[in-house]
Order: C-alpha cells, then sequence, then structure tokens
C-alpha cells in the first residue's frame, strides 16, 4: 500500500500510537511525582532551585536544538539511505550547541548566584542539554517509522530518573544530590541510543536509491509541494546554507510557538496576581496534558506526512486527531464541574469557566499539531515562522485587552484565538504551496 493512503488505524501505526502515547504519559508522570516528592522533602528554597534550573534547563535545550532534530527527522524520511551519514553530521553540530549553552548557562550562573544555587543549576542544565542529545536521536528514529525505539528508551529512562530521584530524596533531601540522581539516567540513556542508532543506520547502505511515492528519486533535498528548486547534489547535508535555509526558521518558529504557549501565564501574572496564575495553571495542564495523544500520532505518522504528494494523508490524521480533540473537549466540558474540584480541591472550582474555554481551543490545538508538520514536512519553515510570530502577536494583543477586563477567563479566550489563527495561516500556507507545485508541474509537462 503506498504511503500516500495510510490510515492510522493500521494495526502497526495503531499499535506505534498507542505504544508512544504510554510512553510519554508514564515519562510525565514520572516527573510528576519527583516534582510533588521533591517538594515535600526540599526545603522551599532549595525547591524554588529544582525549579528555575529545570526550566532554565528546558529552554536551553529548547533553544541549543535550533530546529536540527525536526530538520533530521524530515531529512531522514526523505533519504533513508543516507541516514548514517545525515545522523552523524547533525549529532557532531548538535554536540557544539549544546556544549556551548551549557557552558553559557554554567558561566553566567557562576557570575551572579551563590555556590550553594549555582551547582545544582549548572547540573539540571547538563541534565537537559543530554536531554536534547536524546531527543534528537529520537527524532531520528522518527524519520525512519522506528518510534517503537523512541518509545522504549523514553519508558526505560523516565523509569530510571523515577527511581534514582526517589532514592536520592529519601536517602539526602538536597537539590544537588537529586540533580546528580537525575543525570545518570539520562546519561546512560544518550550511550545506549547512540549505539542504537549507529546499529540501525549501518544496516541501510549508502547510495541505496529511495524512491517517493509517485514512484520518483529523491534527491539530497527533493520536495513535495515546493516549487523552489532543491539543493544540489554535490552540498554537505549539513552546511551553513543549510541551516541558514531549512533549519533555524524551524527552530526559531518552535520557539516563538513555546512563546505564545505559556506567556499567557505570565501576563495573567501581571494583571491578575500569583493566585489568578495558580488557578489557570492548573486547568491549563489538564488541557496541556490531553496533547499526549496528537503528539504519539504526529511522531508516528510524520514520515508518511513528509513523503506524502498530496493532502490525502494530511486529511487521513487530521480527521481522527480532531475527532479526538473534540470527544475529548465535550466530555470534560461535562465533567468539569466536578473535575477541576475533586483534582485540585474546592479553592479552584472558581477555575472551571476557563477551563472550559481552553477545551473549546483543543480541537484545534490537536488540529494545527498536524497543519504544522505537514507545513514543515513540505519545506514550508519559513511559512511557519511567520504564522508563529503572527500568533505570538496576536496573543499578547488579545491577552492584553482581555486579561484587564475578564482575568483568567480571558487567557483562555486568548488562547482560542491564538489556536484559530494558527489553524488559518497553516491552512493558507499549504493551500499556496500545492497551488505553486501545480503551476511548476503544468510548466513542467508543457
Amino acid at each position: 500500500m503506498a504511503e500516500t493512503s495510510f490510515p492510522i488505524a493500521k494495526p502497526r501505526n495503531a499499535l506505534l500510537i498507542a505504544y508512544k502515547a504510554f510512553a510519554d504519559l508514564a515519562g510525565k508522570g514520572s516527573l510528576f511525582v519527583i516534582t510533588i516528592v521533591a517538594a515535600r522533602r526540599l526545603s522551599p528554597e532549595s525547591f524554588g532551585v529544582f525549579s528555575l534550573g529545570s526550566t532554565l534547563g528546558w529552554i536551553l535545550a529548547v533553544v541549543s536544538d535550533c530546529g536540527i532534530q525536526l530538520h533530521l527527522a524530515r531529512a531522514v524520511a526523505r533519504r533513508p539511505a543516507e541516514s548514517a551519514r545525515l545522523l552523524r553530521e547533525w549529532l557532531r553540530v548538535r554536540l557544539w550547541t549544546a556544549a556551548g549553552a551549557a557552558a553559557i548557562v554554567t558561566i553566567g550562573i557562576a557570575a551572579g548566584w551563590s555556590a550553594a544555587s549555582a551547582e545544582p543549576i549548572a547540573i539540571l542544565a547538563v541534565v537537559y542539554a543530554c536531554t536534547g542529545l536524546v531527543e534528537l536521536l529520537h527524532y531520528f528514529y522518527r524519520g525512519l517509522s522506528r518510534s517503537d525505539v523512541e518509545s522504549g528508551l523514553t519508558l526505560w529512562q523516565r523509569g530510571g530518573t523515577l527511581v534514582c530521584g526517589l532514592i536520592a530524596l529519601a536517602w539526602k533531601p538536597d537539590v544537588t544530590t537529586l540533580a546528580v540522581a537525575m543525570l545518570f539516567p539520562v546519561v546512560i540513556t544518550l550511550i545506549v541510543s547512540l549505539r542504537i542508532a549507529m546499529r540501525i543506520a549501518a544496516g541501510r547502505p549508502e547510495g541505496l536509491p529511495h524512491k517517493s511515492p509517485d514512484g520518483r528519486p529523491e534527491g539530497l533535498h527533493y520536495t513535495r509541494g515546493d516549487a523552489s528548486p532543491g539543493t544540489d547534489a554535490g552540498e554537505p547535508v549539513c552546511s551553513w546554507r543549510v541551516f541558514r535555509r531549512d533549519v533555524w526558521p524551524i527552530g526559531a518558529g518552535i520557539v516563538l510557538s513555546a512563546l505564545y504557549f505559556r506567556i499567557d501565564v505570565f501576563l495573567v501574572q501581571l494583571w491578575s496576581g500569583t493566585e489568578a496564575v495558580a488557578r489557570y495553571n492548573a486547568v491549563f495542564r489538564l488541557v496541556e496534558a490531553l496533547r499526549l495523544f496528537p503528539a504519539a500520532v504526529l511522531a508516528v505518522v510524520l514520515p508518511s506526512l513528509v513523503r506524502a504528494g498530496d493532502l490525502r494523508p494530511l486529511t487521513r490524521v487530521a480527521i481522527p486527531v480532531t475527532g479526538f480533540g473534540v470527544a475529548a473537549a465535550v466530555a470534560l466540558w461535562i465533567a468539569a464541574g466536578w473535575l477541576i474540584p475533586l483534582v485540585y480541591g474546592a479553592p479552584y472550582a472558581s477555575a472551571v469557566p476557563a477551563f472550559r474555554i481552553l477545551l473549546l481551543s483543543f480541537p484545534l490545538l490537536s488540529l494545527n499539531y498536524a497543519l504544522t508538520h505537514q507545513l514543515v514536512g513540505w519545506d514550508g519553515q519559513r511559512a511557519y515562522l511567520a504564522i508563529c510570530a503572527i500568533a505570538l502577536a496576536v496573543n499578547v494583543g488579545v491577552n492584553a485587552r482581555l486579561i484587564p477586563l475578564w482575568s483568567i477567563e480571558g487567557a483562555a479566550w486568548a488562547t482560542l484565538v491564538t489556536e484559530a489563527v494558527i489553524t488559518a495561516g497553516c491552512c493558507v500556507a499549504l493551500w499556496l504551496t500545492r497551488s505553486a507545485a501545480h503551476a511548476s508541474q503544468l510548466v513542467a509537462e508543457a
């Protein structure tokens, strides 16, 4: 069966999606347990250092990636025969960016923090730098349709982190000890994953021709739905030109998307205060947790979207993913009145209206997972960057207008408006991409 006609309900894809969703759920659950236990065992000051180090480390991983991991997955999906070379060259770059970012963070905190705080934050920065390298390998597996390897490694890493973290907190409730305990499983996972990735890549002989679903051989930068010329056959797969044209727009778009997705917390703090932040963040986390399913689906089907010659594969992914979003939103809307007080306690009952508004955005959020992956898969990274920049501006503008009026309900409406902007922008960009490709094909045939 051609990849352009795959259904996500195919037995293998369905199992991979379920496995990926389970691994991600278990992984997030393990970190949640560690956070809860750390909050109880550590002093408030130490827990604050742990929270700051974790947040800083996450930002470090996102920024130092620069969009490399998604570009690698796309490139490997198009040219699996060259997966070994692609991995070697981009891994080398990624090692330098991770080391450089970790060094900058370490120097910065050493200059401005006390030794008691600087040491654990520096270790946590290394933890997340290594985690970013593990994520790069995860995307390599996605490009080869081997998300099962990613899921297995995620379970082992997060399970090891949970065990080591809980042992460290039980033995010595100290934030530095906890940071060191979290470092070991990540380093071991990185070493094991590198060996697995190299072994998988070695099984694909260099030069083995790979053809697209329409039967045409793919070049080093073969694109679908893009009328722009591809990369010359002699151009390195990893160069400044490739980075400037193909990679950094993805990374910048991801950073902007992270900003528009979470900046409302800071704006609620600015205009409504800390108590409002607590209520909004509590219900937002529930909606955020629902993203596991669409994320799992896109991790499995990414290669098929990259290789697609038309929009049919996207449609077959978007319909069930959006349908899940609608079903989840309806069910949780009905249950919200008793669910929020049950999960968080009676003081959070006032956040139910904001939760219900956020649920309205979840079907669009699920759809946007598919749309943005297809857009980047078709070399629309610059359009993706522009859409994220517009979405961030809209989000800040709407929040500035509505939060002073309606507090967290205003922030929730801003989230809905932002997701609608993303949907509209992606639909227009994909339509223009396909129209340009069709026009180029007609010219070529003439």
